[in-house]
């Protein structure tokens, strides 16, 4: 039989983060092409940045009160826990969109036999407004009175 979950103590705002680009990271790496190795370096670089920075964000010096990664941190952990579940909840969401763009991106050399972006151009058809010098402002069909 498997273990029952842990569960896990939430950790600070960089702890959080870090898992967070972490699991995006690995998820980049599994699924992406070009983007997902794009997205995947992006956030391996946003993890260590993250966790360089715990001990640095929001420390109350003077330095904090313009900075504002700091006034966010700040007013994060100020924020009610029901604030803190709707932040969560959109930043899901968020999440998921992201993850439904991503899953929705096409590769390169699938695009339906088109050689790139000029190519769908020639669907379209170009309707010229202009009479070829009929001045008379008369509709089609109409008699000049």
């Amino acid at each position: 039989m498997s273990e029952p979950p842990h569960d896990e103590p939430v950790g600070s705002v960089a702890d959080e983060a870090a898992k967070l680009f972490g699991a995006l990271s690995d998820w980049a790496k599994d699924h992406g092409s070009d983007l997902g190795q794009g997205l995947s370096g992006l956030a391996t670089h946003a993890v260590s940045a993250a966790q360089q920075v715990d001990e640095h964000v929001a420390t109350g010096s003077a330095e904090c009160t313009y900075c504002p990664i700091c006034r966010t941190v700040h007013v994060v952990r100020q924020t009610s826990p029901e604030v803190r579940a709707h932040l969560a909840s959109a930043a899901a969401s968020l999440m998921q969109a992201a993850a439904g763009i991503l899953a929705t991106a096409v590769p390169d050399g699938a695009g339906g036999g088109r050689a790139g972006p000029a190519a769908g151009r020639g669907a379209v058809e170009r309707i010229d407004l202009d009479d070829d010098g009929d001045t008379t402002g008369a509709w089609p069909g109409e008699d000049d009175a």
